[in-house]
């Protein structure tokens, strides 16, 4: 049990840092598609967002004995590498999305998809 004392301070240090970053991706986001579609439109990263943060939840509740507390740096070792990674690709990818209205039903669909994806996986 001291083992698992011993990293209790490192690891929720980590853990306030990955969850500031996520607010601010979010508010990042939500600047982004404010400039890229209509304003009111914005509003559908921070559902993005959550719908993301319930995934992952839903990912460590049904995988419980694969994230132990003896393994909770090591978790969030590479939880940080991936969100990184998923946070550039994402800004990215939605920087090089336009969405216009004068496009057809279809195209709309797909750029729509598209915006999704890029933005669920941070």
């Amino acid at each position: 049990m001291t083992s698992v004392r011993g990293v209790r301070l490192p690891f929720l240090a980590g853990l306030f840092l990955i969850c500031m970053c996520s607010l601010m991706l979010q508010i990042l986001e939500t600047r982004m598609l404010s400039i890229i579609s209509w304003y009111y439109l914005a509003f559908f990263a921070i559902s993005m967002a959550m719908f993301g943060m319930t995934a992952g939840s839903l990912l460590i509740y049904f995988n419980a004995g694969r994230f132990t507390a003896e393994r909770m740096l090591e978790h969030l070792s590479w939880i940080s590498w991936g969100f990184a990674l998923a946070v550039v690709g994402s800004a990215v990818m939605i920087i090089s999305t336009v969405i216009l209205s004068q496009t057809g039903a279809a195209m709309m669909a797909v750029l729509w998809l598209k915006t999704i994806l890029v933005i669920l996986p941070p």
